[in-house]
């Protein structure tokens, strides 16, 4: 490609760049106008700007902030809620009741995916959606590994897939519950079948996502009508809501947050308040980047959540599998010339053991995973009885595993950077593929630093 070509594509991108940061503005700007004629005030005059580490987030131009300070006040009028499903009554016409199955449940998430479908087709094709302020800042793309291609997830590591392929089986499960309720049903404002036509999988999957990764928890019983059309469909509780502007804040582990609905008056009805109760220094300045926190969450929850992770979460760890230890007997020649009894393995799973495996750089190798290396490595016995005496006995006698754990620590070390290198081999990769690359590089960093620490003396 010669110089002039490199040129043009490079002012093409910058121009493209430019139009969808100009664009996003505008739909920003929409949006405020639409909240402020729903009742918010802004009273923290927060905004939102691109910050280098994080993208879009929000910050305030004028106020400073301190533990105990509000972060916003939104009136709970502009929230997707379950009030707002019930209170939508095109929407509930869609859904006959007499074909709830109390077999074939859904989620609330996967119900509020569905009414983004809804709102967006009436956005696309009538111009009359309440929320179309809104649906024009939501992301087209999401960074979930869900989102990455075939040749990228075969690529990954086996802890990534399974959340993966869980995803997607609970996904397509809740689509064709929902196409079996609409049935050969057509949309009024076009004629066209609601799932053949319109609710396609694909965009289904969008929705899902953006419910998933933007949604906020409230106690929904202080929203919800005496009378639930939904009722019967649902499985679980429906405390969640998507909530317009405030979704922007991005999260982060060094701060701590509440959220709740408090009642203004009988009138006005409720604010969804986010107050900010701890943060890492002593006050934010105007233009600061404002966080909340969404949970203690490691860094696999969100990105397979969320489609991000932080560098050095404080709230990390890395989990380890049965499977990872099968792998390394396989690929260590000094622990695959040992013969190992399939009573241990099968006494491990019918007792859960493998659940709540994993290593923590602070407080070192979880108790589970001392207790299973201990019976795969140092036992030789193999009935259940002697097996059970020993699994739930004294927790002194598991402090004997420090060398499996080392060479369990530096094959995981050696797996991770062996999916790196295949992600590299890659011609391309897409958004997904690049942010999920860079979390399992922050992996090696992990187990390297917990090397340092809990292996060097073993070595």
């Amino acid at each position: 490609m010669g110089r002039t070509q490199r040129l043009r594509r490079r002012r093409a991108s910058e121009t493209t760049t430019t139009q969808t940061h100009n664009n996003e503005l505008e739909s920003l700007h929409v949006l405020y106008g639409y909240l402020h004629a729903m009742g918010w005030r802004n009273d923290t005059q927060l905004s939102a700007l691109t910050f280098p580490q994080t993208g879009r987030g929000l910050c305030s131009k004028s106020q400073r902030f301190q533990a105990g300070d509000e972060l916003i006040r939104l009136p709970a009028n502009c929230l997707i809620s379950i009030a707002s499903l019930e209170s939508d009554e095109h929407f509930k016409a869609l859904f006959n009741q007499d074909l709830f199955d109390k077999d074939a449940r859904i989620s609330f998430q996967a119900l509020v995916a569905c009414y983004l479908m809804h709102q967006q087709h009436l956005h696309e094709t009538t111009h009359s959606s309440s929320y179309a302020a809104y649906l024009n800042t939501l992301p087209r793309t999401y960074t979930t590994p869900y989102f990455c291609a075939l040749s990228e997830l075969q690529c990954l590591p086996e802890s990534l897939l399974e959340r993966t392929v869980s995803q997607n089986r609970q996904i397509r499960d809740y689509y064709q519950i929902l196409k079996s309720l609409v049935g050969t049903q057509r949309c009024q404002c076009c004629g066209q079948q609601l799932c053949q036509d319109i609710w396609a999988l694909a965009d289904y999957k969008r929705a899902y996502f953006a419910v998933n990764s933007r949604s906020v928890y409230l106690n929904a019983r202080q929203l919800k009508p005496t009378r639930c059309h939904f009722q019967q469909l649902l499985s679980g509780d429906t405390n969640l809501a998507l909530a317009p502007f405030l979704d922007l804040f991005n999260h982060s582990d060094s701060v701590q947050t509440t959220a709740e609905l408090q009642l203004v008056s009988k009138e006005k009805g409720h604010d969804y308040v986010l107050t900010l109760n701890a943060l890492p220094k002593a006050e934010l300045r105007p233009y600061d980047q404002l966080f909340i926190s969404y949970g203690a969450l490691p860094n696999l929850k969100l990105l397979t959540d969320y489609g991000f992770y932080l560098e050095r979460n404080a709230h990390d760890f890395f989990e380890i599998s049965l499977l990872d230890i099968e792998q390394l007997i396989v690929h260590n020649k000094a622990l695959a010339a040992q013969s190992y009894h399939r009573n241990i393995f099968k006494f491990i799973r019918e007792h859960n053991l493998f659940d709540q495996m994993f290593v923590h750089i602070d407080d070192g190798c979880s108790h589970n995973l001392r207790v299973v290396l201990h019976l795969i490595f140092k036992q030789q016995a193999y009935f259940p009885n002697v097996l059970n005496q020993i699994a739930f006995g004294d927790v002194a006698q598991f402090d004997d595993v420090q060398p499996e754990l080392s060479y369990l620590v530096a094959h995981k070390i050696t797996d991770y950077r062996g999916f790196v290198k295949a992600l590299d081999q890659l011609p391309q990769l897409t958004e997904s593929g690049t942010v999920t690359r860079s979390y399992l590089l922050e992996c090696i960093r992990y187990l390297n630093a917990f090397e340092s620490v809990h292996c060097a003396s073993s070595k």
